[in-house]
């Protein structure tokens, strides 16, 4: 008779992290469980940005905003202890949009 085996410790299952080598975290939509796209961001604060998701299931369509926030340090910063100031945001006169152009500026102007 052979001498019974001692069995490995049971321990307990490893969080799952899903790796993700894009610019945004990878999400599912929370309706029917596609993969979703980040459509765009914006950095509200240093520390807290929101993301603006799309689902990839066309019959679904769901779009959402999400937010991404700092929690702790692991590492401190070699830096200094200190986060960047926020960046202001851009300001554009009302009725300006990037890369329209003015219908006045089409028309020409009279020489005299």
């Amino acid at each position: 008779m052979m001498p019974a085996r001692a069995q490995p410790p049971q321990t307990p299952p490893a969080t799952v992290q899903r790796i993700h080598m894009g610019k945004a975290p990878a999400v599912s939509c929370p309706v029917c469980g596609q993969k979703a796209h980040t459509r765009s961001s914006t950095e509200i604060t240093p520390t807290y940005r929101e993301l603006y998701y799309r689902c990839s299931n066309i019959a679904c369509g769901m779009t959402w905003v999400a937010s991404l926030s700092f929690e702790r340090v692991l590492s401190p910063s070699g830096l200094g202890d200190q986060f960047r100031a926020p960046r202001p945001a851009q300001q554009r006169p009302p009725g300006e949009d990037f890369g329209q152009m003015s219908i006045f500026e089409m028309i020409p102007k009279p020489s005299g």
